[in-house]
């Protein structure tokens, strides 16, 4: 009897336990079955805030900068024009030696006659029995000019025969160095036993007109022992006259002709 119960009990506990376990496989299958659902909440598309897609980047290649132009190459200048020899000036005719020294003399005394001349003072007139005491008694006759120029003389003594002046271009040379010389003399005023006085100087001068030594005293005509004061204001004013109008505008060609000669200051000729 024991035995039976212990048999049907165990029975019992196998057939609960196949129960049991085909439930679990069963609730186990069912659930498998079952898609999880996962409830889904419906939004608005208004009340989202609208978000603007960022452009895609261009696929184009950025431009470049553009590439600075070289600059133009200069133009090559024009050849100079060739020069053509200038043809040689035609040549002067010569002439004699006479003519071309004549020509360069009366270019110098054109050259000093526009100077201004000085303007001559009258001779003071001696009072009443004055002239008597004044004149020279041993003189009967007043001292006449050369009759041939101390300069034109002197030129002949210094130079060789073959290279003097002749007497026109001579003259002509002295009258240019009077033009000159002229307008810075002012002789003393004096009686009339006075207006025929002259004086000659020796004078030296450089290459381009100076004076190259001061003048020298070399004689006197007029002079009396009663006028020996004004003989020597005489001598004394022409002196300063060619020093005053150094440099001289004289032809260079000629220089040797008028280096030094001696000059006679006469108020009848040069004032």
């Amino acid at each position: 009897m024991t035995e039976g119960r212990a048999l049907l009990i165990a029975a019992l506990l196998h057939v609960g336990l196949l129960l049991a376990l085909s439930l679990g496989v069963a609730q186990s299958m069912r659930m498998a079955a079952e898609p999880d659902v996962t409830p889904v909440e419906f939004v608005d598309i208004s009340d989202m805030a609208q978000v603007t897609a960022p452009p895609k980047p261009s696929m184009e290649a950025a431009p470049r900068d553009p590439e600075p132009l070289a600059a133009p190459e200069p133009m090559p200048e024009a050849p100079p024009a060739p020069q053509l020899p200038t043809p040689p000036a035609p040549q002067p005719a010569k002439v004699a030696d006479d003519t071309a020294a004549q020509d360069a003399i009366a270019e110098a005394v054109a050259a000093a006659q526009p100077k201004r001349q000085p303007p001559v003072k009258a001779p003071v007139k001696p009072k009443p029995g004055q002239s008597a005491q004044l004149v020279d008694k041993s003189k009967p006759n007043a001292a006449k000019p050369r009759e041939t120029s101390d300069f034109a003389r002197t030129i002949e003594d210094a130079l060789p025969k073959q290279s003097r002046l002749s007497p026109i271009q001579a003259a002509t040379l002295e009258q240019a160095i009077r033009a000159q010389i002229a307008p810075c003399w002012n002789p003393p005023i004096g009686g009339a036993d006075v207006a025929d006085m002259t004086a000659v100087l020796r004078i030296r001068l450089n290459k381009d007109g100076s004076v190259a030594a001061p003048p020298e005293y070399v004689s006197q005509t007029g002079a009396t022992a009663g006028n020996q004061a004004y003989a020597r204001a005489f001598v004394e004013t022409a002196k300063r006259a060619v020093l005053r109008c150094s440099p001289l505008e004289l032809p260079a060609d000629l220089y040797s002709y008028w280096r030094e000669f001696e000059l006679n200051f006469d108020p009848r000729l040069m004032t």
